[in-house]
């Protein structure tokens, strides 16, 4: 049988619902594809790579290059121009933080309402003349100003790109597009290291190389945001790239699993679903605790290298060493949660792995271990962090729900770098004791959160599974705002 039976020419939300071969009651049943509609849904994915995908992964890349770019510009001689003491640094590392939750909810809002091609080359565009003019600050105070901006123009842009996959790949293809997406942040990781080394002796009159850092990398996302809105597209059921063909397939695939994201009609009833499940709160509680780890490397490994002997120079060079690591393990998601048979178990692995890392850089005495735990604790720190949004998106139902529910875990799961912001000190180089074991304790409270919520989630499949629920007598709008409470829904694990 057909997947779509279409009358007209457009493959709308509404001609979906109206079509004989769709009824209300066929929302996350199984759909059986033909050989020729599997051909068809096969090209609209690869057309959605090429066109979509790459160009969010490399926006991503950039990304980290802006956030990385203080961390570099610390040892390039910014704390002496500026004369920054004590906490200054971390505070500045606080603030970014802070303007990042504040802006996560209301960006993703607007995402909803607005032109999503056009939001986010706006929210590029704005995080890199926020980068740019942090060459032109002074002092402390003004340096933390910066990069409270920085986090607060840039917040939309990681929680708008999850929903942007969402809403143009099926639900059993999102987590591999998700871990591609994240994975493309350690390109940039791998790149800041050399760039900001060659930057840092590069003589130019009048501009400091701590200023020059801050002027080239919010200059190369410039440059790239300005081509995102001849690049990006809408949504699926609006797309110039793909046939008539491929739009009908996909509008009828994401009709049936309730997440078409062309109805810019925002679901009250959905926010306060996403805001008070508690589902939404344990993931969000893994991604506070990743996070926490994960950015240790990109936040201080240069200085954590440096506090081993090294000159600030090499420091930046050999920092491409740690976040090839960790572009490896991101590189590794999308195939690990396949063959370990689950993002709930990729996780734990990946905690194991990080907390044998920092245990070995507690109890190592020799640099040379305590840079083999940096590089352990680097490959496998970042992988939670991808994993936990990857798997919540996967389980996520309705045209408001997965917006809201992106937004509130990267904004509070985004604050779990306020752990260690204010724990790795200068004065507890080289071992940095309060620091690893700060993050040890968080990867530990991250794997036990996981292991929780795959038995919970375990345990609700089985309830459905025996229950006899129904959704007859609630009227389309209800039942399309049961998101994934819907009785024929199961969660992934």
């Amino acid at each position: 049988m057909p997947l779509y039976q279409q009358s007209g020419p457009d493959c709308d939300e509404t001609t979906a619902l109206r079509a004989p071969a769709f009824r209300m009651t066929e929302i996350n049943q199984p759909l059986e594809l033909t050989h020729k509609e599997q051909h068809t849904l096969e090209s609209y994915l690869r057309k959605c790579d090429r066109q979509l995908l790459l160009y969010l992964c490399i926006g991503y890349a950039t990304d980290s290059l802006n956030k990385m770019a203080l961390s570099n510009a610390k040892i390039a001689g910014l704390t002496t121009d500026l004369d920054l003491h004590g906490y200054d640094i971390n505070t500045a590392l606080g603030a970014y933080y802070l303007g990042s939750f504040l802006f996560q909810l209301p960006s993703n809002l607007i995402l909803k309402r607005a032109r999503p091609r056009y939001w986010l080359s706006i929210v590029m565009l704005s995080w890199s003349l926020v980068t740019m003019c942090t060459a032109l600050v002074q002092n402390a105070a003004q340096l933390a100003l910066c990069r409270f901006l920085f986090g607060a123009v840039q917040a939309g842009y990681v929680t708008g790109c999850l929903y942007y996959i969402s809403y143009w790949y099926p639900r059993d293809r999102v987590r591999r597009r998700i871990g591609f997406f994240f994975a493309s942040a350690g390109i940039g990781g791998i790149l800041v290291g050399p760039l900001c080394s060659l930057l840092s002796v590069v003589e130019v009159e009048g501009i400091r190389s701590w200023q020059l850092i801050f002027i080239v990398i919010g200059l190369v996302s410039l440059c790239w945001g300005v081509l995102g809105p001849s690049v990006l597209q809408d949504f699926p059921d609006t797309a110039t790239f793909i046939t008539e063909d491929e739009r009908c397939l996909i509008t009828r695939i994401m009709v049936c699993q309730n997440t078409l994201a062309s109805d810019r009609k925002i679901s009250r009833k959905q926010i306060f679903l996403a805001l008070g499940d508690w589902k939404v709160m344990l993931w969000t509680v893994i991604d506070f605790c990743a996070n926490a780890a994960t950015q240790v490397n990109g936040l201080f490994g240069p200085t954590i290298i440096a506090g081993q002997g090294y000159s600030p120079h090499v420091a930046q060079a050999l920092s491409a060493l740690t976040n090839f690591m960790a572009f490896s393990g991101m590189a590794s998601i999308a195939y690990v949660e396949k063959v370990v048979g689950g993002s709930s178990v990729a996780i734990a692995i990946s905690n194991l792995l990080t907390i044998s890392g920092f245990v070995l850089a507690l109890g190592a005495e020799a640099g040379g271990y305590r840079m083999a735990a940096l590089f352990l604790f680097s490959f496998a720190s970042p992988q939670p962090a991808a994993h936990g949004p990857a798997w919540m998106m996967a389980n996520m139902q309705g045209s408001t729900k997965p917006a809201m529910a992106a937004a509130v875990v990267s904004a509070f799961g985004g604050l779990g770098p306020l752990a260690t912001a204010f724990v790795y000190r200068d004065q507890d180089s080289p071992r940095f004791v309060l620091g690893h074991s700060v993050c040890l304790g968080m990867t530990v409270a991250c794997l036990l959160t996981t292991l929780l919520l795959r038995v919970a989630l375990r345990r609700e499949n089985r309830r459905r599974d025996q229950s006899h629920d129904e959704v007859f007598g609630l009227s389309n709008e209800e039942i399309l705002d049961l998101a994934d409470n819907h009785p024929n829904f199961r969660y992934k694990l």
